[in-house]
């Protein structure tokens, strides 16, 4: 061998140098796979700060993990070289680069090896890894398989190689989905196909040639170090870009604006009541919300009319049950939900047809238009940031990766698919600049996602309550959470981990609605707003065994949050009667001065006659596909509840029936069915006369992309 590994200490010197441009150079092309390539094919997503706050730390424990990989490969190659049937070849340089690479493919063959699960094309994967390592092998022990390799062993060609692959069997595990969908996939498939083709067969073919003009010219290994480099580049400018503020608004003068009321709806999605400060909660998770309620009405019993997204916002949206609006999830064709009818008028349609400047922003993604929750606005965003593990990318060692850096420093935000509550602050603000300061009112609305699962809010509000682990990551939780389904407890720190950051995510949201009064107040749009601050449903952690939710009907997802400032302070107080999401929008439409149409289901909560009276509320669960627990029929779990307080009566197609005081017992841990038949009997007919009164209706097929059912599945939504 050349003299490069002559002393023990220049061999390994020069084997981590080797093993830092390898991996710089995957770093780089898996971060063009990861993010460049998903900007250029989703035009509407964001690069973010936190985006670039985890590429500067991806790219540091690359480079690191590289040059210790590197490292302890060129100290092989020092204890082998002087055995020539075990290490032939004499070009030392090439020997530790293909040493380098050999680390390279080992640990992105041991990362697929340790998905959990068996996605299409992972022992493919597992095998054209082994092929690399392979000609790895070879080239080490012999200079002529090394020329013939050519460039095929190059650590460029290598990672675009596995990634193309890897992304190959991506978009074969979407084509059921997709063509069901509507989406093309053929001709990018075929194009990524014929590039893969191409980039082996120019490798071996031309590679030969370009090895040799570049030996000459000593540039042979310009490609490994220029890597390095750029990697090296790479993270400090990659935290120049996290570290940058988003852009302010021009500081405007205040204009006068309308003198009608407008109308501000703000959902907390998935916080359930018990967890919030304003309602009693042990932990000061809403502070903001308490100054508003102040002077507001605060609904303490406010029942959601479903345990889903979908359906929860469509009937805040609608005044209306789902089984009316139609908005739900309704397998096999629909399982992750139906368009809301046509023929339903939604809040935002009844406002902007009555001079409202209707807009919203959101970051749960069922807000998309072809679920028909947009009709009526004259503007609304999903910031949709580009994430950092994409769901559909499993394949690709910065998963293993994140769990090294997890090791010395938090990385759940590596988990994160939906945008902060800052990025959807900077968002709407700019909305309500833009919008808010002309003659006309405005119906403003805003979907927060910050305490939905996998539940990593922000620092300082990750530690804002005790019991956070270090190293937990989504997959962990979603192992956790399958076991308690099927039967088992909760580990108690699980249990700690997951509510003290639910309960961070509350603050981090509650934080962010602050900034939106602020700006209220400060733009004396304060006291002519009418502000609805109310959660679409809540969130299940083991109780019953029950996990997520839009899987049940108790307490834990249908107790809800309702706070509501009327304009001018019209109404303060607090309001024990039971009410529901489908009152928000008679409510809203009386206070605005505004005509009810005839055909909701809700009440206008103004009436206090009306509140005094007898009210039966009702809510529906449905055949969703998330984490249910065993015993759902084939077609999938579906419950009904009827809340004739105190009590509410349960009823499940799995043949489970319930009956709680949820006065008395709000946890529902008694079930009276057989202490209280009179009162179960009366229910249950209640419950059998209202759904006797149910619509039929033609069925809604929205049409969603493949990526967004991935993201969906990633949040629980979809199994």
């Amino acid at each position: 061998m050349q003299t490069d590994c002559d002393r023990f200490s220049k061999c390994a010197l020069l084997g981590a140098l080797h093993g830092a441009a390898a991996w710089s150079a995957y770093a780089v092309v898996e971060f063009v796979f990861s993010s460049i390539l998903f900007r250029i094919f989703r035009p509407y997503a964001v690069f973010t700060a936190w985006h670039w706050q985890l590429t500067a730390e991806l790219l540091i424990a690359y480079i690191v993990t590289g040059a210790i990989a590197g490292g302890l490969a060129g100290a092989a190659v020092w204890l082998l070289h002087r055995n020539p049937r075990l290490l032939g070849n004499k070009d030392g340089p090439a020997v530790l680069e293909a040493a380098a690479g050999l680390t390279l493919v080992a640990a992105f063959a041991a990362n697929i090896a340790a998905t959990p699960t068996s996605p299409s094309g992972k022992h493919f994967l597992l095998a054209v890894s082994g092929a690399f390592a392979l000609a790895f092998v070879a080239s080490m022990r012999s200079s002529r398989w090394s020329e013939r390799f050519a460039l095929l062993t190059n650590p460029w060609i290598v990672s675009g190689l596995l990634l193309g692959v890897g992304q190959l069997f991506g978009m074969f595990e979407l084509e059921d989905v997709a063509q069901q969908m509507g989406a093309k996939f053929a001709l990018w498939l075929v194009a990524l196909i014929v590039l893969l083709i191409l980039t082996a067969g120019g490798a071996i073919l031309l590679g030969g040639r370009v090895r040799r003009i570049a030996r000459r010219r000593a540039t042979l290994f310009a490609p490994s170090w220029a890597a390095l480099a750029f990697a090296v580049l790479l993270i400090p400018a990659s935290a120049v870009l996290a570290d940058a503020k988003p852009p302010q608004a021009d500081e405007l003068p205040v204009a006068a604006g309308s003198t009608r009321p407008n109308l501000l709806v703000i959902v907390m999605d998935t916080v359930r009541a018990d967890h919030m400060s304003i309602y009693g909660y042990k932990r000061d998770t809403t502070p903001n919300l308490k100054k508003l309620a102040a002077d507001s009405v605060l609904y303490t019993n406010a029942v959601s009319p479903s345990n889903f997204t979908l359906t929860s916002h469509a009937s805040l949206f609608t005044g209306m049950y789902a089984s009316w609006h139609g908005a739900y999830c309704d397998p096999p064709d629909s399982s992750y939900g139906r368009a809301l009818s046509p023929e339903t008028p939604t809040l935002a349609e009844v406002l902007s047809h009555n001079g409202y400047e209707a807009f919203g922003v959101s970051a749960n993604m069922y807000l998309r238009p072809e679920f028909g929750l947009q009709r009526g606005f004259h503007e609304f965003d999903i910031p949709r940031p580009i994430p950092v593990l994409d769901p559909g990318a499993w394949y690709m060692l910065r998963r293993g990766v994140r769990r090294e850096i997890g090791l010395v420093a938090d990385a759940s935000q590596f988990d994160r698919l939906y945008s902060r509550g800052q990025d959807i602050d900077t968002e709407f603000l700019g909305m309500l600049d833009r919008n808010a300061g002309g003659p006309q009112p405005f119906f403003a609305f805003v979907n927060y996602m910050d305490a939905h699962f996998p539940y990593i809010p922000p620092s300082p509000f990750d530690r804002e309550f005790p019991g956070k682990l270090r190293g937990v990551a989504q997959d962990d939780l979603e192992a956790v959470q399958q076991k308690v389904v099927n039967g088992s407890e909760m580990p108690a720190a699980d249990y700690r981990h997951a509510i003290s950051q639910y309960d961070g995510g509350i603050a981090y949201t509650d934080a962010a609605i602050g900034r939106l009064i602020d700006w209220l107040k400060q733009h004396h749009r304060y006291d002519n707003t009418m502000i609805v601050v109310t959660s679409d449903h809540g969130e299940a952690f083991g109780e019953k065994h029950y996990v997520l939710h839009a899987n049940s009907e108790y307490q834990n997802l249908l107790h809800v949050a309702l706070l509501i400032k009327y304009p001018k302070e019209a109404a303060r107080g607090v309001v024990n009667t039971p009410v529901s999401l489908i009152d928000v929008m008679p409510t809203a439409l009386t206070s605005l001065g505004l005509p009810v149409p005839g055909a909701l289901q809700g009440q206008n909560l103004l009436d206090t006659a009306a509140l005094r009276g007898r009210r039966e509320l009702f809510s529906e669960g449905f055949a969703c596909p998330v984490v249910q627990p065993p015993g759902c029929p084939a077609d999938g779990c579906t419950q009904r509840a009827i809340v004739a307080w105190p009590y509410k009566y349960i009823d499940a197609n799995t043949g489970r029936r319930a009956l709680y005081d949820i006065a008395a017992d709000p946890d529902e841990n008694r079930n009276l069915m057989a202490l209280d038949p009179t009162v179960s009997d009366r229910l249950a007919a209640a419950l059998n006369a209202w759904v006797k009164t149910m619509p039929a209706r033609a069925r809604q097929h929205p049409r969603v992309n493949s990526e967004s059912l991935q993201r969906l599945k990633s949040l629980g939504y979809v199994q």
